[in-house]
């Protein structure tokens, strides 16, 4: 006759308990590998754009300006600004009353220099055509900039809504 071995109930719950606690250190490993393997891509990431503004090729065309990347104030005015001045991007001071300007926005690449409320005004298709205002790349508010590269003229300003 063969006798069956009975483990202690109460062995069964520690050995359960054990597993249970062996699983969640696994788990914790697992998400601390990832984390660490996800801040080392976020730090190469920044580490390229930085390098790509540190050798930002000349601006030519509305195509030619870069993702503006999202830095805290002082960053964006001390580093970043100054970049895009030196690529060939228009400083707010240059800037003249009226005048049009062929840059890049998200949403155009032509817009008129409104002094008197210190913005860009653009023309924007959103159920028909209406006006829309925008700030130049110096003064960041969070939405989208625009960032003028050279002088446009009223003929490129009216083929933009035809």
């Amino acid at each position: 006759m063969v006798s069956k071995t009975t483990v202690p109930s109460s062995n069964l719950g520690i050995r359960a308990n054990n597993n249970i606690m062996e699983r969640n250190d696994n788990i914790n490993a697992i998400k601390m590998k990832f984390e660490a393997e996800k801040l080392k891509l976020k730090e190469e990431r920044e580490r390229m754009i930085r390098n790509h503004w540190e050798n930002l090729p000349k601006i030519n065309t509305p195509e030619d300006v870069p993702i503006l990347p999202r830095a805290d104030e002082k960053e964006w005015k001390e580093f970043y600004v100054p970049k895009l001045i030196e690529a060939g991007a228009i400083p707010k001071k240059d800037l003249v009353n009226g005048q049009i300007y062929i840059g890049e926005h998200r949403n155009t690449t032509i817009a008129r220099w409104n002094q008197e409320t210190n913005k860009f005004v653009h023309m924007r298709y959103k159920f028909g055509w209406r006006e829309d205002e925008c700030n130049h790349f110096e003064d960041d508010d969070g939405f989208a900039l625009f960032v003028p590269i050279k002088l446009g003229t009223q003929e490129e300003w009216d083929e933009r809504i035809k």
